[in-house]
């Protein structure tokens, strides 16, 4: 119920602003990481980040974003300064996230899926 209430929300602030949805497009990054942008308008990119266990993404940056864990997992991810934590997030989590440059990699048994919103400068 919570998935489909935030894809709801995502899919009306989307509407709302005049995008339109097409099908799913696949970043292929370093690393061989696997992006998919759900949804794209000149206000936010919306990704869905997949990784299996023992999958890692190369580093990255993102701006200000939400994201929201469709799945239990536990990440570890490094910042570009070489620091790393790990978190653990269970499905219908919601984390804020500032501006950030870092990598992930999936240190658990569980696939990791999520939602990213990633907010564009205005």
């Amino acid at each position: 119920m919570k998935n489909k209430l935030m894809l709801a929300i995502v899919a009306l602030l989307g509407f709302a602003s005049g995008a339109v949805v097409s099908r799913p497009i696949l970043i292929l990054a370093q690393d061989g990481q696997k992006l998919a942008v759900k949804f794209e308008n000149n206000q936010v990119r919306v990704l869905e980040l997949r990784l299996k266990p023992g999958e890692g993404e190369g580093f990255h940056a993102h701006p200000q974003y939400l994201l929201y864990a469709l799945t239990d997992y536990r990440v570890k991810n490094t910042s570009a300064d070489g620091t790393s934590k790990i978190f653990e997030r269970k499905a219908g989590d919601i984390f804020w996230g500032e501006p950030i440059t870092h990598k992930g990699e999936n240190v658990g048994n569980t696939d990791v899926r999520a939602l990213i919103v990633e907010l564009k400068p205005r």
